[in-house]
């Protein structure tokens, strides 16, 4: 069966509102101890976007970089002394299954609502190094999603750094992959 085709400008505004939905789903149900609705809002949204989508391939080896990235990042945080995340299931000291939600629904936005920022290795790095701090701070104090346990600065700071590096590193290995097969970016 053939894939239906959105215009560009609806699969982007899909793209933004359904990741908007996935990630409040994710964050209030983490913070109010339901997990499960935010992992099917990212199923929902991930076989939605790639059944729209106009080059599936591409999401699908973005996907297959930035999960397991996506993974390690948050499980280093959930390691350290900074942060706690609220529903650990189904591990307290590893990236928990609703974060992983995210990390699937934020992936299939990299090369639709946020591929202007996506294309370019420096706002790559900068929307990781202010983004990732903005979106577990407001996860942190409005929804209960994580717990800040250190000097806010600090935590901020490295949430950053783990964001900007992160991004940077799914970024460059997306793009090796695209320039070994002879591909434009």
């Amino acid at each position: 069966m053939m894939a239906s085709r959105l215009p560009h400008w609806a699969l982007t505004a899909f793209n933004i509102i359904g990741f908007q939905a996935v990630w409040l789903l994710c964050v209030y149900g983490a913070g109010n101890g339901r997990w499960l609705p935010g992992i099917f809002a990212a199923a929902v949204f991930a076989a939605l976007t790639l059944w729209f989508s106009h080059d599936r391939n591409r999401d699908l080896r973005t996907l297959a970089i930035a999960l397991p990235i996506g993974f390690a990042m948050d499980s280093l945080l959930a390691q350290s002394s900074h942060l706690s995340f609220a529903s650990p299931f189904p591990w307290a000291d590893w990236a928990p299954a609703w974060i992983m939600a995210l990390w699937l629904g934020f992936a299939l936005t990299l090369n639709h609502s946020l591929q202007s920022v996506y294309r370019k290795a420096l706002p790559t790095f900068l929307f990781g190094l202010i983004g990732g701090p903005l979106a577990y701070g407001i996860a942190s104090m409005r929804f209960g999603a994580m717990s800040i346990e250190s000097d806010m600065l600090a935590c901020a700071l490295l949430v950053g750094l783990v964001w900007g590096t992160g991004l940077s590193l799914i970024r460059w290995i997306d793009i090796s992959l695209i320039s070994r097969k002879g591909l434009t970016a």
